[in-house]
C-alpha cells in the first residue's frame, strides 16, 4: 500500500525540513505506507552519538510516530538498569524490538500539524536530558517536565 496524495505531499515537505535541520537523518521506504521511518545519528552537546529511528504508521500525520534509540540499542540509567520499561520519571515507553523507546509526545495530545522535525528535535532534547541524568542520577523528569505537548 502506498501513501495517499495528501500524505505524499506532507512527507515531501517533511523531508525538505529535515534535510535542512537534521541532515544526518535519512528516510527509509518513503513510498511504503506504514513501513516508513527516519533514521540517523544525533550528536549531543557533550559529544554523545546516538542512532534514532522515527517510525511512521500508515495513518501519519493523524497518529503520533514512535521513536526509539537503535544504537546503543538499550540505554541504561545512572544505576546501570536498562531503560526498557515505561517510566514517567524517565520519559520512556516499553521497549520496541529491544530498543529504548523515547516518550517525546503523549499520543493523546498529538495533533496532525505536528511535524517529524519536532519529533526529532524533542528526541535531541531527550538525549541531552538523558546525558544529564547519566552525570547526576536525577530523573529525566527533572530536566523535561511533563507538559500537554
Amino acid at each position: 500500500m502506498i501513501w495517499t496524495d495528501s500524505q505524499q505531499q506532507r512527507l515531501l515537505q517533511e523531508r525538505a525540513i529535515l534535510a535542512h535541520y537534521f541532515p544526518t537523518l535519512t528516510w527509509y521506504n518513503p513510498s511504503i505506507r506504514g513501513s516508513t521511518c527516519v533514521q540517523g545519528i544525533i550528536a549531543t552537546n557533550a559529544g554523545g552519538r546516538y542512532a534514532i529511528r522515527i517510525m511512521l504508521s500508515a495513518s501519519y500525520p493523524a497518529e503520533c510516530p514512535q521513536m526509539i534509540v537503535v544504537a546503543p540499542a538499550v540505554l541504561h540509567d545512572f544505576f546501570g538498569n536498562p531503560l526498557t520499561t515505561a517510566s514517567s520519571a524517565m520519559h520512556t515507553w516499553d521497549a520496541v524490538d529491544g530498543c529504548t523507546k523515547i516518550c517525546h509526545y503523549n499520543p493523546r495530545y498529538w495533533v496532525p500539524t505536528n511535524t517529524i522535525y519536532l519529533v526529532a528535535l524533542k528526541g535531541r532534547i531527550w538525549l541531552e536530558a538523558y546525558e544529564a541524568h547519566r552525570r547526576t542520577g536525577r530523573p529525566l523528569d527533572d530536566f523535561l517536565p511533563h507538559m500537554a505537548a
